[in-house]
Order: C-alpha cells, then structure tokens, then sequence
C-alpha cells in the first residue's frame, strides 16, 4: 500500500511539471504575437491601434517640422486588415539627398500596404517603401523600454529612459488622423544604426503638436 502511495505521489508530481512546462511554452507562443489577417471588409473607419509602442525622433534644426531620425513601431500594430508587429524610420542624421534608412518596416509586408494610404495619406511617409523586418523588444516600463529592428541588412535600435509618468493625451488631427494615446515621456534617447550610435538631442517637441520620445503602452489613430 505505500508502495503504491509513493508511485501515485511520485506520479503527481511529473504531470504536475509537465503540466508548468505546457504553461511556460504556452506564454511564449503568447509574447510572441503571431500574425494575424482579415479580409478588411465591413469596417467604416481607417485605423491604426497599437499596444507597446516605442517611439522617437531627432530633428535637423529644434524648429524643424519634419525629424531626420525617426523610430516609430509598436509590439502590435492593427488595422482593418490584422495585426503584426511593426512602424517606420528614417535614418538620416547627416541630411542627405538619400536616406541610410527609410521606410516602413513590417513582419508582415501585406498588412504594412494599408498604412501608408490609409493612415499617412498627404504626409510624406505616404508612399515610404515596404520592408520585411524582424524585431526584439525589451519593455521595462518605468525603467528602460528598447526596440531592435532588423531589416535590408540593416539594424535599427532604440533605447529609452528617464520616463515621466504615462497619462492619456487626446489630439486632433494635425496630422491625417485623430489620435487618443497614452504616453510616456522619455528624457533620455539613444539611436544607433549599424552598431553606431547616432548623436543628437531630443528636440522639445514632435510632429504636429506630439512628444519627442514616448513608449505609448496603447493608443488609436483614426480617420472617419
């Protein structure tokens, strides 16, 4: 009989760590973000949401409306055609005629076809060329939120710090769209193209009325 109770105990506890292994394999497949596709039917607004956002610039001139630098993406980004990880950068630190870096860069280069026209339409990321790209996040809110983006033989990083704390800013469409977001802000930005770390200062503000710097934890951008 306690031989048999020990064989039953003994027993518990390989399906009991088997069953945390499943658990553990099932959270990484959840972190991981699949992509996912819709037909885009049936939906009566353009729109771009997003959860994880990591976010900066740097301008040429602190008054210029338009940054050299640019990394924007988002852990998750969904429109009416699905969700995949994604956004846009521009590298060109040194103004020059052709950028080291420009375009939008997706997991899925079939979603990322909807935001230009749909989202940016009239701005000049509009008709930005299409990469497929891998990405790494590290999101350590409060204390450091990063992106690696890997794309045309190129990786692209960004490492933000120094967070204000996040709050809900609503604002109207200075660019195509309205936006409702919460942000952080970051005082601290570091870029690097290639390894390199691109210098400059983070300008006081963004485009059209936005933040230099954020990891935005979730938001919408819309056009009715």
């Amino acid at each position: 009989m306690r031989k048999i109770l020990i064989l039953s105990f003994l027993g518990l506890i390989f399906l009991f760590i088997i069953s945390c292994e499943m658990f553990q394999e099932s959270v990484v497949k959840t972190q991981e973000s699949p992509v996912i596709k819709r037909s885009g039917e049936k939906f009566g607004v353009h729109y771009l949401a997003w959860h994880d956002g990591v976010d900066a610039m740097l301008k040429p001139e602190p008054d210029s409306p338009m940054p050299n630098v640019l990394v924007h993406t988002a852990r998750m980004v969904n429109t009416p055609l699905g969700i995949c990880k994604g956004g846009v950068v521009l590298i060109n630190p040194e103004n020059k005629e052709t950028p080291d870096f420009f375009g939008f860069v997706s997991e899925d280069t079939t979603l990322a076809k909807y935001w230009g026209p749909n989202i940016f339409r009239g701005t000049p990321i509009e008709n930005a060329p299409i990469y497929l790209a891998e990405f790494e996040f590290n999101l350590d809110f409060p204390n450091k939120t990063a992106v690696k983006i890997m794309a045309a033989g190129h990786t692209i990083e960004l490492e933000l710090t120094e967070f204000d704390e996040a709050i809900y800013y609503n604002r109207p469409p200075g660019m195509p769209f309205t936006q409702n977001v919460i942000e952080a802000l970051a005082h601290k930005a570091v870029f690097k193209f290639d390894g390199e770390i691109i210098p400059g200062e983070l300008p006081l503000s963004g485009m059209a009325g936005g933040l230099p710097a954020v990891f935005a934890p979730t938001g919408i951008y819309y056009i009715e």
